[in-house]
């Protein structure tokens, strides 16, 4: 008899270890996430069923991609069956380093758009935001991120809108160029996009300020934002078309997220690059978009807030 009710608490100590160590991981499977799947989650988080997106990890990882655990040794699930990024206690959202930013994959490489209109891309693909509240994920947000949630919001809007995918870094690597010389590789893949989508007519190059929190993030309304400041080169001689599309769309900032846009910045001079490839096209435009204390949250509000004055001005223009 006490045999037999050893054997039966036995039987519920492992299956309790079983149980307590597959939800362990799917907790854990769930907030370690690849920079494509942290964009896609961005965005069904705000649909409010991020809750879908966790079991449709797990369900990826332990029963579609063909998960086995040996029952008779439950302590299997700890030795990684599944793969991510390794996370260390030894990050800290305070740390200075900057070297866990890297280059994002598309996370909808699927996704074909006709005819686009608007063309996004990021000089300097790996500028940093605050990895505050993020962290657990296993993410560094950066730039490239804020080009995909800017390209969905476009979209969705019914603005076709297209994202560069290629890596600055590797250019600059293969031809010897040092970090300057990023301008000149976007330059060719204006062109390049332009000749493959003769549609597209706006090219918005997305940075992120290197401004503390004070200057960069402002609330409107009760919402928190990455505020946003235009760049405008001077050294080529259409300028002037330029700059009167980017303060049109700064006046419109202005009107209905007032205090979101910290104005239009005229560059010339020693020193600075002075065109920022303007010169393509007259509306070719620079938005500097928070700064490294801003929240990808906030770079998503302000992402939201571009894409409603686009489209605002495009429906005002027709």
């Amino acid at each position: 008899m006490q045999s037999k009710k050893k054997r039966k608490l036995k039987r519920w100590f492992f299956l309790f270890l079983f149980l307590g160590s597959f939800f362990y991981t799917c907790i854990n499977l769930s907030l370690k996430m690849s920079n494509e799947e942290f964009v896609r989650y961005l965005f069904m988080k705000e649909e409010n069923s991020s809750i879908t997106f966790y079991f449709s990890r797990i369900w990826d990882t332990f029963f579609k991609n063909g998960f086995s655990l040996n029952l008779k040794n439950p302590f299997q699930i700890f030795k990684g069956n599944y793969s991510y990024q390794d996370y260390s206690e030894n990050d800290s959202d305070n740390s200075t380093q900057s070297t866990s930013s890297t280059y994002v994959p598309d996370p909808y490489p699927d996704k074909e758009i006709s005819l686009p209109k608007v063309y996004l891309y990021n000089t300097h693909q790996l500028e940093e935001y605050s990895s505050k509240n993020v962290a657990q994920y296993n993410v560094t947000p950066n730039v490239m991120m804020l080009s995909y949630i800017l390209r969905e919001k476009l979209n969705d809007r019914g603005i076709p809108t297209i994202a560069e995918e290629n890596n600055v870094s590797e250019f600059l690597k293969a031809n010897n160029w040092n970090y300057a010389s990023s301008y000149k590789v976007t330059k060719l893949l204006l062109q390049d996009a332009k000749e493959k989508n003769p549609s597209l007519e706006y090219f918005i190059d997305l940075h992120r300020d290197s401004v503390n929190r004070k200057i960069s993030a402002t609330t409107i309304n009760g919402k928190n934002y990455a505020r946003i400041l235009f760049i405008v080169g001077l050294e080529h001689e259409n300028y002037q078309e330029n700059l009167q599309f980017t303060e049109k769309l700064n006046a419109m900032f202005n009107q209905y997220y007032p205090g979101l846009s910290r104005g239009v910045y005229k560059k010339e001079g020693k020193g600075v690059n002075g065109i920022y490839n303007q010169d393509f096209s007259p509306r070719t435009i620079l938005i500097e978009v928070g700064g490294t204390e801003n929240t990808i949250d906030e770079v998503f509000a302000t992402a939201e807030a571009i894409a409603d004055i686009l489209n605002k001005y495009m429906e005002e223009i027709q």
